[in-house]
């Protein structure tokens, strides 16, 4: 038995195990869920929640947000366009696919923004690498091993998993954990197909694997088990706070559709309902339903087929959700954003599809968002790449940046660590108003002070603004998420070293933190 053969025989249950790090043995099931961590006050005192919608595959953007008075999208689709007369009017020159008529009632009700042409500098048709990228917040040349979800929520609670809150910080509904959940210290959530179906399996064994009894000491054998039992352990930890959730959660008068999507969306409404304080949550399609490849629309009407039928399940869904949240007075915090690893080619295939390409529409919906907008220009098909496909208009985490900056209210400097760039002026502004810190108006209660030489090829001093009483740690990470180096500090002084010889050239984030409280900076290695 390994751990590869434990997460396959619990997933094929429908409960996915693999949802927190690793634990020390001797961390108990009583001091992970008490209350007594101060994490419980920071989910109250941030109880802003972010909804991520994956459409795993690739959407086709110029068939679902459409150039209607274009003549060469017309010219570059001759059998799967959707006619002008047929288009949902969204503007001028722009149209919703007809399956979208939640998504127009939405933006027409300023609840939804659209944000055109949405990719990263040399965009990767590939499925796996496309997500990767998307989900860990890199560039096509790097490769990341945490997810921008997960730096966040990391530091939301830089002692995790030391530290636990009595809620998970993330949720996805689905079999697996998302890498975009992965933080720096390990997987930052849970994952599960249904509320209900997670409490039983944990409570019951849950049909995987019997763990061996025994200590096998330091040994690869003894660390699988450990890593077993800490995951089984974990699991059992949020159960019964999640169940709790959904009980307590009133039935709504809302009609969700009965599609995949629907269900997933109608699970998130039950547990926001139900008191859970979550920060996260993530929901997408079963397989990868959007790579429409062949048949993506029927040959006797453009509008039907099914990339239709995704849309309309999309669409109907989303506007079910937020009815829902505003039903029970929750729309004021929630928010949710669209995402897929790539758009389809400009040109048709041969397939009645649309293969692989780049830049695509994605959704911004809620509240406060800045809705009944259109965020960058319509596609440009006089200006295409050299293989002819959409040239990027917006990326990816300018979008992003706004989530960070101006929904959860984090400040510009943890923002540009976890985003590994600089945001500014290129944020987009989506959201109508801002919880964002003023770092010039409100002293970090733990900051860096100096930091020198930077450059550097060797030793490094450090000197760090922190209250003495704090539990205080520092650590040297590099672009991909992965840390370098653990430093020691000395509370009382302030006073750390660390030596980067024998690292690679490049841009470092140095992260300070002093219980609760943290700040990040950069560190260039090499000269």
């Amino acid at each position: 038995m390994n751990r590869r053969r434990f997460m396959q025989s619990t997933g094929a249950t429908g409960l996915a195990l693999a949802t927190l790090p690793t634990l020390v043995d001797s961390f108990s099931v009583k001091a992970l869920a008490s209350g007594d961590t101060g994490l419980e006050q920071l989910l109250d005192s941030t109880d802003r929640i972010l909804v991520l919608i994956q459409l795993t595959g690739g959407n086709d953007g110029l068939n679902t947000v459409i150039p209607y008075t274009d003549p060469k999208y017309y010219a570059n689709r001759p059998t799967i366009a959707i006619q002008k007369n047929k288009a949902l009017r969204l503007n001028d020159t722009l149209g919703w696919h007809p399956s979208m008529s939640g998504f127009r009632s939405m933006y027409d009700e300023g609840r939804l923004a659209v944000v055109q042409g949405v990719t990263y500098p040399n965009p990767d048709r590939s499925h796996f690498r496309g997500t990767d990228i998307w989900l860990t917040s890199t560039d096509s040349d790097v490769f990341g091993s945490t997810g921008w979800v997960g730096r966040y929520l990391q530091t939301m609670a830089p002692n995790y998993p030391q530290q636990l809150p009595e809620h998970p910080l993330a949720v996805q509904i689905g079999t697996s954990l998302s890498l975009g959940f992965t933080g720096p210290n390990g997987a930052m959530g849970v994952s599960f197909r249904d509320p209900d179906e997670f409490y039983r399996l944990v409570n019951s064994g849950g049909g995987g694997e019997e763990i061996p009894p025994g200590n096998l000491g330091d040994t690869p054998a003894g660390r699988e088990v450990d890593f077993m039992r800490s995951i089984s352990r974990a699991s059992n930890v949020y159960a019964g706070v999640v169940k709790a959730a959904a009980d307590k959660a009133v039935t709504p008068t809302t009609q969700f559709p009965n599609t995949d999507i629907g269900n997933k969306l109608k699970a998130v409404a039950q547990l926001i309902r139900g008191g859970l304080k979550s920060r996260v949550y993530m929901v997408s399609w079963q397989n990868g339903n959007f790579d429409t490849h062949a048949n993506q629309v029927s040959t006797a009407d453009t509008t039907q087929g099914a990339h239709a039928q995704l849309l309309a399940q999309l669409s109907d869904a989303v506007s079910a959700f937020m009815s829902d949240m505003k039903t029970n007075n929750l729309d004021d915090k929630v928010a949710g954003m669209t995402f897929s690893e790539f758009g389809r080619r400009v040109a048709e295939n041969g397939s009645i599809g649309t293969d692989h390409g780049t830049a695509a529409p994605l959704f911004v919906f809620g509240k406060d968002v800045d809705g009944g907008k259109v965020f960058g220009n319509d596609p440009d098909f006089n200006n295409l790449d050299e293989r002819g496909d959409l040239l990027m208009v917006n990326d990816y985490r300018n979008v992003y940046a706004s989530v960070l900056l101006q929904w959860f209210g984090t400040s510009k400097t943890t923002a540009q660590s976890v985003l590994y760039r600089d945001l500014m002026p290129s944020m987009l502004p989506v959201f109508k108003s801002t919880v964002s810190v003023n770092e010039d108006a409100t002293p970090a209660r733990c900051s860096i002070i100096s930091m020198s030489p930077n450059p550097a090829s060797g030793p490094v001093a450090i000197r760090a603004n922190v209250n003495h009483n704090a539990h205080v740690g520092l650590t040297l990470s590099d672009m991909r998420g992965r840390i370098v180096r653990t430093v020691a500090v000395d509370a009382w002084t302030g006073l750390a070293s660390v030596d980067v010889s024998g690292l690679a050239s490049g841009t470092y984030v140095v992260t300070l933190t002093a219980d609760r409280d943290v700040t990040h900076t950069f560190l260039q290695v090499g000269r």
